[in-house]
C-alpha cells in the first residue's frame, strides 16, 4: 500500500505546485536549512506589470492605492531561514523603514515545492511591504517526505507548526529583528495542499498554541484525491475556526474543480465544515478564465501562486486586494470588508482590460457548492 502510494504521488509530480502560466519554483542551498538562521536583504521589485501584446487589449495596470495595490508602507525586505528539514522556516520582514513590531501573516506552500519560497514569490513580498511579518513553514523536503500527501497528512502538520514556531521563536529572541505582534491572532493563507493544512492548522490553533486566525484565504484548497474525493484530509469538523474569522475560499474554474470526478473538491468540501461562521463573514468565490485581451487570464490550479515576476491582474486586482482587504477589516477597518467578502460590485470586480471591456468578474456565494 506504502509503494502503491508513493507511486500515485511521484505520478502527480508538478500538478499542485505553480501551474504552467506561473513557471517553477526557486531552490536553495542546504545552508539555507541549516540550524543557524541566514539572512539577506533582498532590493524591493518596482510593482509587477504585464507586458502588452500588440494589437490586444492589454491587462490593466496595478492600481496605485487601495487593496492590492502598489501603495506599500516598505520599500525592501529582509530574508531568513533556519531549521532543518521538513522543520525548517523562512521569515521575511519589512525594512526600509523597520517596525518595531508588525503584524503576522502565515503563508503555506502546496505540494511539490520541496525548497526555496517561489511559488508564492509575489504574495510573499507584496504582503511584507504592505507591513506584516511573513512566516513560511518549509514543510516538504521530497514526494512523500514528512508525509504521504492525504494517505497520512499529520506528518505534514507537525512540520508545518515546526516551522511557525521556529519561525517566531527566532524572531522573539532578537529584539533588533521586528517583532511579532500576535496579540490579537494572526492571518493564514494556504495554496493547494497549504490550503488543506492551514484550515487543520486554524482548526486546531487552540491545541496547538497558534496565534489565534483572525483572517483566513484558501486558494483552490485540495489534498489530491488519491484517497477519495471530497477532501479527506481535512479534519471531520472545523468547528475550531474561531467564529469570529473572515475568511474566503477560492476555487479558479479551470482548477480543481474542473478535474474528472471533482465537482464536489476543494472549495465545496471546505465550506459545507463552516456552518458556524456567520455568513457574512465568509465567501466562497471563483475566478473563470478571460481571454478577451493578451495575454489572457487563467483560473488554473494556482491563480494566486505567482513566482517572481510572474505576478498578472488576477494576482493584484483579486489575491492581493481581497488579501489586503481580509486583513484590514479584521483589525477593525470596517470600509475594507466590502472589498474583501459577500457579492459586492468592490468583491467582484477585477478591473478592465485597456479597451475598457471589464475582466470576468469573481463569482461570489454564501453556501456551496460553486459550479463555475
Amino acid at each position: 500500500m506504502a509503494a502503491a502510494a508513493l507511486s500515485l504521488l511521484v505520478g502527480l509530480a508538478g500538478c499542485s505546485g505553480s501551474d504552467g502560466r506561473r513557471g517553477s519554483s526557486t531552490s536553495v542551498s542546504a545552508a539555507d536549512r541549516s540550524t543557524t538562521s541566514t539572512t539577506t536583504t533582498i532590493p524591493a521589485q518596482p510593482p509587477s506589470t504585464v507586458p502588452a501584446v500588440a494589437g490586444r487589449p492589454s491587462q490593466p495596470a496595478q492600481a496605485t492605492s487601495g487593496p492590492g495595490s502598489s501603495a506599500l508602507a516598505h520599500d525592501d525586505w529582509r530574508v531568513s531561514s533556519g531549521g532543518t528539514g521538513a522543520d525548517a522556516w523562512y521569515v521575511f520582514e519589512p525594512v526600509g523603514p523597520r517596525p518595531k513590531a508588525a503584524p503576522v501573516a502565515v503563508v503555506l506552500h502546496g505540494y511539490y515545492e520541496f525548497s526555496g519560497y517561489g511559488t508564492m514569490y509575489e504574495l510573499i513580498r507584496h504582503t511584507v511591504l504592505g507591513g506584516s511579518i511573513v512566516v513560511y513553514p518549509r514543510w516538504q523536503t521530497g514526494t512523500a517526505t514528512p508525509c504521504p500527501g492525504p494517505y497520512d497528512i499529520e506528518p505534514c502538520i507537525r512540520s508545518a507548526l515546526a516551522g511557525i514556531r521556529g519561525a517566531l521563536d527566532f524572531l522573539r529572541a532578537d529584539p533588533s529583528r521586528v517583532q511579532p505582534d500576535v496579540d490579537h491572532g494572526a492571518s493564514y493563507f494556504g495554496f493547494s495542499f497549504g490550503g488543506i493544512l492551514t484550515a487543520d492548522l486554524a482548526n486546531r490553533w487552540r491545541d496547538l498554541d497558534l496565534p489565534k486566525p483572525t483572517a483566513i484565504f484558501l486558494d483552490d484548497p485540495h489534498d489530491s484525491g488519491l484517497d477519495g474525493d471530497g477532501e479527506p484530509s481535512l479534519d471531520d469538523s472545523l468547528a475550531g475556526i474561531p467564529s469570529t474569522v473572515l475568511l474566503e475560499c477560492h476555487s479558479g474554474a479551470q482548477g480543481v474543480l474542473a478535474e474528472p470526478g471533482k465537482a464536489d473538491s476543494s472549495c465545496n468540501a471546505v465550506f459545507p465544515l463552516l456552518g458556524h461562521i456567520p455568513e457574512e463573514r465568509k465567501s466562497l468565490v471563483a475566478t473563470v478564465a478571460d481571454r478577451h485581451g493578451a495575454p489572457a487570464l487563467l483560473a488554473k490550479h494556482g491563480v494566486c501562486a505567482a513566482p517572481k515576476g510572474k505576478a498578472d491582474a488576477y494576482d493584484w486586482n483579486f489575491c492581493w486586494k481581497v488579501w489586503d482587504a481580509l486583513r484590514a477589516a479584521a483589525a477593525g477597518d470596517e470600509g475594507a470588508a466590502a472589498e474583501a467578502l459577500g457579492d459586492t460590485p468592490e468583491h467582484r470586480s477585477n478591473g478592465e482590460w485597456s479597451d475598457g471591456t471589464p475582466i470576468a468578474p469573481l463569482q461570489v456565494q454564501a453556501a456551496a457548492p460553486i459550479r463555475p
